[in-house]
């Protein structure tokens, strides 16, 4: 049974290697290595920055990063998923809309000023966002990236 909780240091590894998983399938991430590493273990325990597994017996099989970020321009906060991934695997199971909801449940009861999740995805990753639309997301900003390389 999958079982949704708070992501722990010691669940780190194991969510990097998910992501490597996922990252692997598109691109050579042999350098990205060590700056995700620095980049996951800023979540557990982290107020600010909260983070779910999904667990199956002692194995982690998804998780989900998100930031509560503040905007002067607007009121409250805002949660921004910073990432979701599920072991291939174990997708099509509704892991990832369980540690959506989870996400949302925990939000609003611990973010008083909350207002908003916020979620990005590439423009050509369809399946994603056939799942943000799935969970409620409406497709409501125009961003512009200018890629400098």
């Amino acid at each position: 049974m999958i079982e949704i909780r708070e992501m722990q240091s010691s669940d780190v590894e194991a969510a990097l290697r998910i992501r490597l998983e996922w990252l692997s399938a598109q691109f050579d991430v042999t350098e990205t290595t060590v700056l995700v590493e620095s980049w996951f273990a800023r979540y557990p325990g982290n107020e600010a920055a909260p983070a779910l597994v999904a667990e199956d017996g002692d194995r982690i099989v998804g998780y989900l990063l998100c930031a509560l970020t503040t905007n002067p321009t607007q009121v409250g906060r805002a949660a921004e998923i910073d990432e979701i991934c599920v072991t291939k695997s174990y997708r099509r199971r509704g892991i990832g809309t369980r540690l959506m909801d989870t996400l949302r449940q925990r939000l609003q009861n611990t973010v008083d000023d909350l207002t908003v999740i916020q979620a990005r995805t590439d423009r050509a990753n369809k399946p994603a966002q056939a799942f943000l639309r799935a969970l409620g997301f409406e497709h409501c900003t125009l961003e512009f990236t200018d890629y400098l390389e």
